[in-house]
């Protein structure tokens, strides 16, 4: 299978964008599982998850990428610590986030704590997977990639071409691949498919920024921060990028 992966979480599946190089493919999958069982072979599968939990702490990863991004910071949210994560309601969710580091859970956290929990769940099943699926972040991504100044918001049209444009100035094919997913996965597909819809379009953009970067690095990339610490079950927290 293709050597480099992105992988964001659209809905209803993990939408993933994967490349060898020369020709370009998206998948949804309907769980990371089935995103590795696929690419197991892959040089890199840049994941738009949080990797890594704090016990008492928020993670040094997150206040860097928040820096690193300036007005658009907000779009980095604090990951829970563990506990919080194996919680079973948003109420003990909150709850143990405040027990552990005096914060409490925003709504946007606790509807990702499944994705964060399948991932964690992964890496810690003792495949060797944490030196092939890491951390990303897209708006890291496209900023690092020449996405200097402030990007509108990705939820419209200007903010879709501006992200689109930062694509194409790396590589002038990715409009068009860009325009077969949309028409693959979003035009074409029959309603009871596993699809993404017209409203995950910039989902679809930050699996190719993924995808992309993975390609760029090869392997090798820049983390924020530059030296990231392991969490308790000796998973790095960090974000990796690359720039163009």
């Amino acid at each position: 299978m293709a050597p480099y992966v992105g992988v964001d979480w659209a809905s209803s599946g993990w939408l993933t964008v994967a490349t060898d190089g020369d020709g370009w493919t998206a998948t949804m999958h309907p769980s990371i599982h089935s995103v590795w069982f696929t690419h197991r072979d892959a040089t890199a599968i840049l994941v738009d998850i949080p990797i890594g939990l704090p016990d008492t702490e928020r993670r040094a990863c997150d206040r860097a990428a928040k820096e690193f991004l300036d007005d658009r910071a907000s779009s980095v949210f604090w990951t829970p610590c563990r506990a919080a994560v194996e919680a079973r309601t948003y109420e003990r969710a909150k709850e143990a986030n405040q027990n552990c580091r005096g914060d409490s859970l925003s709504s946007q956290a606790w509807g990702l704590i499944p994705r964060i929990r399948e991932v964690d769940r992964l890496l810690r099943d003792g495949v060797d997977t944490e030196s092939v699926i890491l951390e990303s972040h897209p708006e890291v991504c496209f900023t690092a990639l020449g996405g200097e100044g402030s990007l509108p918001s990705k939820h419209d049209e200007d903010g879709i071409e501006a992200r689109l444009d930062i694509l194409e100035s790396v590589d002038d094919s990715l409009a068009d691949v860009y325009e077969r997913f949309e028409a693959s996965l979003i035009e074409e597909q029959p309603t009871w498919a596993r699809r993404i819809g017209a409203s995950n379009r910039d989902d679809l953009l930050d699996a190719m920024v993924l995808a992309l970067t993975a390609k760029l690095g090869g392997g090798d990339f820049r983390t924020l921060p530059e030296e990231p610490p392991l969490d308790a079950e000796g998973l790095p927290m960090q974000i990796v990028y690359t720039e163009s």
